[in-house]
């Protein structure tokens, strides 16, 4: 029942549960006023990441934020959550181990050019490992 500014307003301020619900509201402007709450946790921004009923704009800005990026549960639930944007996926495919390479690779819910580069990424690093191994 709360207007545009006060949802706003108590997103910024709001407990764990407001800013779970007001994430996922359809005004972008209460949606991202939840990510400038200064009470928000590393598992909060980890449960955003892997949102999928949540506004691309929300994904953008988590994987933009330097701090929350550093996170490696953050960036794998970027990369794998199909509303990233690929234009922040795929900053994210090189920075993510074999294993979770393969997985993405499989995966038919991401865009094809994130599922293409992990593969290639995943063959490059075994091709790697091969000539590696053999040189000692």
């Amino acid at each position: 029942t709360l207007n545009t500014a006060q949802k706003a307003i108590l997103a910024m301020k709001g407990g764990r549960e407001e800013r779970t619900i007001l994430v996922r509201d359809t005004n972008k402007v209460v949606a991202l006023s939840v990510l400038k709450n200064a009470r928000l946790t590393e598992g909060e921004v980890e449960a955003i990441a892997s949102m999928r009923n949540v506004s691309d704009e929300i994904l953008r800005n988590v994987g933009i934020n330097r701090e929350w990026s550093q996170n490696y549960t953050v960036v794998v639930n970027l990369v794998r959550n199909p509303r990233t944007p690929p234009s922040i996926s795929t900053n994210f495919v090189l920075r993510l181990n074999t294993k979770d390479l393969k997985i993405l690779g499989a995966d038919r819910n991401v865009p094809e050019i994130i599922r293409r580069m992990a593969k290639r990424t995943l063959e490059l690093r075994t091709q790697k490992a091969a000539v590696s191994f053999r040189r000692k």
